[in-house]
């Protein structure tokens, strides 16, 4: 996502208490600016801005003389002769309720024979066919959690990938080792609040860039695992902003809650 010569993009690491994820900032010419931990994009760069606003109005202001500001002060306070208090304006005298004028009641309007109207009687015409009962659709799947085994979650050795590879049958996440073992371990927590962001075979090099270029990440500690795509098909939403900018399909896991 890019606006006002800044682009945020998602490193794919997250806090350590997992709550949010850390987003990077980069100017125009794809400096790195900040690094902030936002629960989204937008939320992110509006930390940015803030804490930008801030350096920017405390450079620019000069520091305040106490003796200037208390002499400003007493001026603001005193009373000039030419500035005395104006006297309030006289009220308006009331004007006389006038009395509006009689209405003159209506005629009433003469009744015209039902065979003149040309209008079916409805309380004998039938009554129309009821509609036909549409049968809502099935609720969508909702899953909060599931373990290694039921999604075939496994790690992938990832210098072998190509931005050209085709899609198969998985879904990759980039995270550190740390988590990885977590989640061979115990599971996949899902959750909207705090997705998991998922690519194709073909964008896994591009969030791997990402982390190179991030100091504090280092290759031995950058985990990626694949997950089978049918078991989570139903449970993953669609992330425009990370496909426009990775140039590959990228999704949401939120298991629907």
């Amino acid at each position: 996502m890019v606006r006002n010569g800044y682009r945020v993009r998602p490193t794919g690491l997250t806090t350590r208490n997992a709550e949010r994820m850390i987003f990077r900032i980069d100017d125009i010419q794809g400096r790195p600016r900040a690094r902030i931990a936002a629960k989204d994009g937008p939320q992110a760069l509006a930390l940015f801005w803030r804490r930008r606003g801030r350096h920017i109005l405390a450079e620019s202001l000069p520091d305040p003389d106490p003796v200037a500001t208390l002499r400003r002060n007493f001026a603001m306070a005193r009373i000039l002769p030419d500035t005395a208090e104006l006297p309030l304006p006289e009220p308006v005298p009331a004007r006389a309720a006038t009395h509006p004028a009689p209405r003159r009641p209506r005629a009433p309007r003469p009744l015209r024979d039902e065979a003149e109207t040309g209008q079916n009687d409805l309380f004998t015409s039938p009554l129309p066919a009821p509609p036909p009962k549409v049968e809502p659709p099935p609720p969508r799947r909702q899953v909060t959690h599931l373990d290694a085994e039921t999604l075939q979650l496994a790690r992938v050795h990832y210098r072998g990938l190509q931005a050209s590879d085709p899609t198969d049958s998985y879904l990759y996440h980039i995270t550190t080792n740390e988590n990885a073992e977590a989640m061979l371990r115990d599971g996949v927590i899902m959750s909207r609040r705090h997705p998991l962001l998922l690519t194709e075979r073909g964008g896994v090099p591009y969030w791997l860039s990402l982390l190179a270029d991030d100091d504090d990440a280092s290759e031995a500690d950058i985990a990626v695992l694949r997950m089978k795509r049918f078991m989570i098909d139903d449970l993953v939403e669609d992330d425009p902003d990370s496909t426009r900018s990775s140039g590959s399909p990228s999704y949401f896991l939120t298991g629907n809650t």
